[in-house]
């Protein structure tokens, strides 16, 4: 499906040190069989004084831009501001389309007559016998379709129409994590609708350690404590604790993951609420340390 006019869609990618994962991202882009002189590619690295590899060829439909401000949302708003696509597609630097990906999300869009986008992911595992951390992302990490049902959704495979911005403004630059939600649900609250499409697929490789989603949940437990201005140490914190018994359930339902798999993922799940209400604390008593947050 090609939508009509000059630069249609455009695609928008934040980068932040992590070339060799972003090149398998554009090369998969590159392949799709719907992309021509209608789509361009907004390439935003988010660490300036980190260059490209020389070696590295682009697509003769893609720009590199440089955005110092940090946070992937201040990337994104960087692509938002220099792309003139009727349509804004973002992923993020680590995801691989599959074939027909943007054709499908595309379709989407326009035969649900939907504003926003919300494609599949697929995550992607290092070994057949998965570790912790990737037990816990089979179980938890990236689910569109329930996001979509509480009108949010994650920009790791998301498409917008430009108007959308138009009337609820663009990212949220001061959330370091969670702006994706912040940003969607203020469309879907502004009465913009938002659908999942399942046959818009990329792919995406899921956290293989602890250190790395013990990471990752410090900076959503301060996204949101950002996003809801609470500053008190427990405020919150039923938040954090409240879908423990959802999740539970939803855990013991899974039919497609081993007692193993679903033993281990109870156990991260625990062991990372313990990580956020640990840094609420942090942020509540030592705020400016706690805000220097490793990307």
């Amino acid at each position: 499906m090609i939508l009509s006019g000059s630069a249609c869609a455009s695609i928008i990618i934040p980068v932040y040190k992590d070339w060799d994962c972003l090149f398998l991202c554009v090369d998969g882009i590159s392949r799709d069989f719907c992309l021509n002189e209608s789509f361009d590619i907004f390439i935003v690295n988010n660490s300036p004084g980190d260059s490209p590899p020389a070696a590295m060829v682009w697509p003769t439909n893609s720009r590199l831009l440089s955005e110092r401000k940090p946070g992937s949302y201040a990337a994104r708003n960087r692509g938002v501001s220099e792309a003139r696509g009727e349509v804004l597609v973002f992923l993020d630097a680590d995801c691989v389309p599959e074939a027909g990906w943007l054709a499908a999300g595309l379709g989407c869009l326009e035969a649900q007559n939907a504003d926003l986008v919300a494609g599949h992911i697929t995550l992607t595992y290092q070994t057949e016998k998965l570790a912790p951390a990737e037990c816990y992302e089979k179980a938890f990490a990236f689910r569109q379709a329930q996001n979509v049902e509480q009108g949010v959704a994650v920009t790791a495979n998301l498409i917008v129409r430009r108007e959308v911005f138009n009337a609820v403004g663009v990212f949220n630059e001061q959330m370091m994590s969670g702006g994706d939600f912040e940003f969607t649900r203020r469309a879907t609250t502004a009465g913009f609708k938002l659908v999942y499409c399942p046959d818009a697929v990329v792919r995406h490789p899921a956290r293989s350690t602890l250190a790395s989603l013990a990471q990752k949940a410090r900076r959503v437990s301060a996204g949101s404590m950002a996003l809801h201005g609470e500053t008190g140490a427990l405020q919150g914190s039923g938040r954090v604790l409240g879908n423990l018994g959802n999740d539970l359930r939803e855990l013991l339902q899974r039919s497609d993951m081993s007692w193993r798999e679903r033993s281990w993922a109870l156990g991260v799940l625990i062991y990372l609420k313990g990580v956020k209400l640990r840094q609420r604390l942090a942020m509540r008593f030592n705020p400016r340390k706690a805000r220097e947050l490793p990307r």
